[in-house]
This record gives C-alpha cells, sequence and structure tokens, in this order.
C-alpha cells in the first residue's frame, strides 16, 4: 500500500517537473508545438515499450466513448500548463492545479461519474478545503 502512496506521490514530482519543462519549451516552440511534441514523443516512447519490452499487442477498445476523454484532457493539460507556468510560475500552477483536481474529484466522488467508485461528500471534509483555499490565497497575495 505504501509504494501505491509513493508512486503517487512521484507522479505529482513528475508533474512539477513537466509543467516546468513544457513552460519552457513553449517560450521555444509555442503552446501547440509543445503539446505536439510532448505526445509524440510519450507515444513513440509508449509504443516502444509495449511492442519491445512487454512484447504486447496495442489494444485500444472496446470501451465506452468517454474513456477517450482521457487524451483531450492530457492534451488540454499540456497546453494550459504550458501557457500558464511562464505568466504565474510553477508553484501558483501546481496549486490551482490541484484545486481543481480536488473539485472535479469531489464531483466524480460524490456522483460516481465516469464509473469511479461513489463516495459521498462528508461535510468535515470543508475545513481542509477551506484550508487548501487560504493556502492557494496565501501563495498568490502573500507576498
Amino acid at each position: 500500500m505504501m509504494m501505491k502512496y509513493f508512486l503517487v506521490f512521484l507522479s505529482g514530482v513528475l508533474l512539477a517537473c513537466m509543467q516546468s519543462f513544457n513552460g519552457q519549451l513553449s517560450t521555444v516552440i509555442g503552446i501547440y508545438g509543445t503539446s505536439f511534441l510532448v505526445h509524440l514523443i510519450g507515444a513513440i516512447l509508449m509504443i516502444l515499450y509495449i511492442k519491445v519490452i512487454k512484447k504486447e499487442k496495442i489494444r485500444l477498445g472496446p470501451m465506452p466513448f468517454y474513456i477517450y476523454g482521457g487524451g483531450l484532457c492530457g492534451l488540454l493539460l499540456v497546453s494550459f500548463t504550458s501557457l500558464t507556468i511562464s505568466h504565474i510560475g510553477n508553484v501558483l500552477t501546481t496549486c490551482l492545479s490541484i484545486a481543481g483536481q480536488i473539485f472535479l474529484s469531489i464531483l466524480l466522488d460524490h456522483f460516481g461519474l465516469f464509473g469511479v467508485i461513489k463516495n459521498s461528500f462528508n461535510v468535515k471534509r470543508v475545513p481542509a478545503l477551506l484550508l487548501i483555499i487560504f493556502g492557494i490565497l496565501l501563495i498568490n497575495f502573500g507576498g
């Protein structure tokens, strides 16, 4: 179980690295070029991994149509963070990104959307959410 928590933490570290690299890259080739290059590199590396290391066939379906939305979300994530990182910095970009993740995660869990386990919102979480909002405001306006 601890390994899973560590992997999630590592994902956050990698996201911050990705945002920084992509922000710098977008100043050279723009957000569209950055998004294209990031996804091209990712696709090539994933194809090589699946075919050469795992020696498996690439499967793309069948699955519900909305699952393909993950690709669109990835495209928009790279584009939006690449655009904003050079204007508001890594910390605020990350904080606002996390706030957005928490907001949508609450809705997804509460209503059980897209096949996630339904976990109704508990009012006991409000103080923690207020602390997160306060932290974002403090990072943005705290000097």
